[in-house]
């Protein structure tokens, strides 16, 4: 038999020419989306385009040459290829291209303006600017490398970040390994400007802004005109399904969640393999329907089988891996929600998982479990954010450390007496520790899980899980529907399900998750339905505060496609001197600003907010009011958490708008309480509502430490010196009965909270019912 040679080597040029058809796809403004005769026209589309793609990849070079798949499926996803970590973002990439770029293809003498990649006047996309420096008439010449070759040296480059899996540094050990450098002017040796453009947002993890490039430079033009269903977006499983129309691709992937997995069981014969779950290959954690009320949750799962209500837990997804080697050793792999390796992080909790499953013998197990931070003393789960310190502290490997409580506010003003600016003692944060609670089973021993029934996980689960207080637990359910059917049974079932989501909100916790019985891992007929206080209209955490300053933010721009000219992200300030003020009215509103909001305005909203923001702001509009005089111009003065990343835009006069979050958090060097997932709901003209109805720093704690179930006098639980006294003077007894008084004013207070959550849940539940014959199917919201 004639041999046949090495298989033909795909240009990287040809994998190019897919992303630059995909970015020449026009987008579509609102009115030609809502006209029926424009849309049916229309018939270009990204899986229309892969097709034809794939189509001409495998005439012109097939047999494709081995790991083929893989690469595309990388390439074509960066944000998706967990393995490999390049330590690179927009700034420090900027800074190396200048030495990397090739100057037959790319006046690599002007690459030093790449640095202004996001000003005002720039696209916001480090490629689309490199592409502005290309030598005539080279774009769109056929670069030499191939996807082999680009792919392979991208292997190279994730060797050198400590980051990366570790599989990277075993193939290359640190002797052989060539530097950051080396790497990138291998990458970028000889490539025409738009192959090199389309390289370096693959390095950045992000093709978005070029694929989806903003289709105006118009702030008032992309957001009224357009909106993000503009333009269709290719998904990972719109290209698996193109590239193996049989499905079994995709349903690897669903069992392990790595690009790499998925594809080499599509080259290694695809239906043959099987689809199970492996080993140290994380699992596709399933997306949950959004609850908008107790009969809306219920109504997603009408299926006539029982429904439970499991507590939805806040802390840190945790896919925990477990298999034993030859010496009988347990051996752990633990994977976050976004697939990333975290086993070295979370090595405090490595002995707790040996010791729930102590009695599971020598098989392999997954199971999914929240990482939480639990408190001794008080003997219940604390709050998410304290879990970034737990972590800082125990964790080993290249992030042991990364996170550090230390830092201060950029601040020299005297502020408001306020709970949070006490630390908890360190008598009280010595009995915090990191526990798990356990919720699923996927795998045990060699049989996958992922699709037998709800019922079956859970019991399996509660047979291998052995509870240990205050660090091992199984989730906490409650039956809320026995699945009969009947009008009478569903309004019983919708009145316990109130009545438990009542408790949980007094509890303290973050929720409920509604699983059906028969319900298979990742169901998408009858998927976990989450139920959060901010899910329901109008119930989430509200407060008014002020905005006084506003920045261009990559990712929520590429989310929007909007360009550098748009605020997306605003900086929220709370007052912090109203004592002072009151005392001396001449004093200037002082604002303490530590968190930012980039979500809740409609498109519309934002472009009236950024026109209001622009005809106050500060010239020119792109300076920081860092100095007295800049300050002078101001109506107020302000201090900003350092960590903050540094506004574009400053406003002269504050204003006021409404927010909305989902309960309080801290965040990292930040010493007060903040909304979580905040969302501007409301901005107020000052002719409406003027700033100075902003809430000052110590309402704003008092309210956080309610919600996050404190009383504002526990900050000075162990600072209270009549406390002390009574000790000391033998009155104990009193104490005590004060302590009785106050535990049963407590109590009647917690019965008054759930009675009026159930309240509000009955009402939001009876609108819904009388607009049933009025309301058209709606389209279910689905949560990572």
């Amino acid at each position: 038999m004639q041999d046949q040679g090495p298989p033909i080597q795909i240009p990287f040029s040809f994998f190019v020419s897919l992303l630059r058809e995909i970015t020449r796809i026009p987008a579509r403004t609102t009115s030609s989306r809502l006209n029926k005769s424009a849309r049916g026209t229309s018939t270009h589309s990204p899986r229309i385009v892969l097709s034809r793609w794939i189509e001409t990849l495998r005439g012109k070079y097939s047999p494709l040459p081995r790991g083929t798949t893989a690469s595309v499926f990388r390439l074509l996803f960066p944000e998706d290829d967990t393995q490999r970590k390049y330590d690179l973002q927009e700034t420090r990439l900027a800074q190396s291209l200048a030495q990397c770029l090739d100057s037959s293809t790319v006046f690599a003498r002007d690459a030093a303006r790449l640095k202004d990649w996001c000003k005002e006047r720039a696209s916001g996309c480090l490629g689309e600017e490199l592409l502005k420096y290309s030598v005539p008439e080279t774009e769109d010449i056929i670069g030499p490398k191939s996807l082999r070759e680009i792919d392979s040296l991208l292997d190279d480059l994730a060797s050198t970040s400590s980051f990366s899996d570790r599989s990277f540094h075993e193939t290359h050990p640190s002797g052989t390994k060539r530097s950051k450098a080396l790497v990138l002017r291998a990458l970028y040796d000889a490539l025409p400007a738009t192959d090199a453009a389309y390289l370096t947002q693959i390095i950045l993890k992000d093709l978005r802004p070029l694929l989806y490039a903003p289709p105006a430079a118009s702030t008032s033009h992309v957001l009224l005109d357009y909106n993000t269903k503009s333009k269709e977006v290719l998904t990972k499983e719109q290209f698996m399904m193109a590239w193996d129309p049989s499905g079994s691709m995709l349903k690897m992937y669903r069992a392990r969640a790595r690009l790499d997995e998925a594809a080499m069981g599509f080259e290694a014969g695809g239906a043959l393999v099987p689809a199970r779950p492996r080993w140290g290959v994380s699992i596709e954690v399933p997306k949950s329907a959004k609850g908008r009320s107790p009969l809306h949750a219920l109504e997603l799962l009408d299926s006539g089988g029982q429904v439970w209500a499991e507590t939805k837990y806040d802390g840190e997804r945790a896919q925990i891996h477990v298999r034993f080697g030859e010496d009988e050793e347990m051996k752990i792999a633990i994977f976050s929600k976004s697939k990333r390796d975290s086993t070295l992080d979370r090595m405090a909790v490595h002995p707790i998982i040996k010791e729930a499953l102590s009695g599971l013998g020598r098989q392999d197990i997954i199971l999914d479990a929240e990482m939480v931070a639990f408190s001794d003393e008080r003997n219940a789960i604390d709050e998410f954010w304290r879990i970034r310190g737990l972590i800082a502290r125990t964790a080993q490997g290249p992030r042991s450390g990364i996170i550090s409580g230390k830092g201060e506010q950029q601040d020299s003003h005297s502020l408001d007496t306020c709970p949070s600016l006490h630390s908890y003692s360190s008598s009280y944060t010595s009995t915090l520790h990191l526990a798990l609670v356990f919720f699923d089973v996927l795998l045990i021993g060699n049989a996958s899980l992922l699709n037998a029934p709800y019922t079956m996980r859970r019991s399996v689960l509660e047979s291998v899980v052995q509870e240990i207080p205050g660090r091992a637990m199984i989730a906490d359910r409650t039956l809320v529907s026995s699945g009969s059917g009947s009008g009478m049974h569903v309004e019983k079932a919708v009145k316990k399900l109130r009545e438990v989501w009542a408790r949980r909100i007094v509890e303290c916790e973050e929720g409920l998750v509604l699983k059906s019985e028969g319900s298979v891992y990742g169901d998408w007929k009858l998927p976990w339905v989450k139920l959060k206080k901010d899910y329901v209209p109008g119930y989430g955490d509200t407060i008014d505060l002020v905005v006084v300053a506003a920045a261009w933010d990559k990712d929520r721009a590429r989310e929007l496609r909007v360009p550098p000219s748009t605020l997306t992200t605003f900086y929220i300030g709370v007052l912090g001197n109203s004592s002072q003020m009151k005392v001396n009215p001449s004093v200037k509103p002082h604002f303490v600003v530590y968190f930012t909001a980039s979500y809740g305005l409609s498109r519309e909203q934002l472009e009236e907010f950024n026109f209001w923001m622009r005809a106050d702001a500060l010239e020119p509009l792109s300076s920081v009011p860092d100095s007295r005089n800049s300050q002078d111009e101001l109506s107020y003065s302000y201090s900003m958490l350092q960590t903050l990343p540094k506004p574009s835009v400053f406003v002269r006069n504050p204003i006021l708008v409404e927010l909305c979050g989902a309960g309080f958090t801290k965040s990292p060097r930040s010493k007060y309480y903040e909304l979580r997932f905040p969302r501007i709901t409301k901005p107020f003209r000052p002719s409406d509502r003027p700033p100075s109805e902003c809430l000052t720093l110590r309402e704003l704690q008092t309210i956080a430490y309610e919600s996050v179930g404190r009383e504002a006098r526990d900050a000075d639980k162990y600072k209270d010196i009549d406390e002390w006294a009574r000790g000391l003077w033998g009155k104990q007894g009193i104490a005590s009965e004060a302590e009785a008084k106050e535990k049963e004013e407590r109590s009647l207070k917690r019965r008054k909270t759930r009675e009026e959550w159930e309240g509000k849940f009955e009402d939001v539940d009876l609108k819904r019912s009388r607009s049933a014959g009025k309301r058209r199917r709606e389209d279910v919201e689905m949560s990572p």
